[in-house]
């Protein structure tokens, strides 16, 4: 749980409210959408791919990452749903920019 105080709310995040988050990792965060450096809360770096596997999520039209500990931190408060995450990348890299669920 957070707090409304917590200083990771101090970017302009309000548009994620409410949207469909996918889970990805940082190996295709570099390699689909390299200017996403950070995580959109509290700024942790997107790692090297090696040497470890690390849990992040995009919004569906790959505007921002966030982080796993943000994510967690942030899901009930934003409201976030999540896909499976199975074709986040696939749309995207046939050209089309996502799909939004929530229509």
């Amino acid at each position: 749980m957070t707090e409304p105080d917590d200083w990771r709310l101090l970017n302009d995040v309000e548009y994620l409210r409410g949207i469909w988050m996918e889970p990805t990792d940082a190996a295709d965060l570099r390699k689909y959408k390299p200017e996403l450096k950070h995580c959109i809360f509290c700024w942790k770096q997107v790692p090297e791919p090696k040497p470890f596997w690390q849990q992040w999520y995009v919004p569906q039209d790959k505007s921002c990452a966030v982080c796993e500990e943000c994510y967690n931190d942030f899901c009930t408060a934003f409201g976030w749903k999540t896909t499976d995450g199975w074709d986040t990348w696939d749309a995207w890299e046939y050209g089309n920019k996502g799909v939004n669920h929530n229509e």
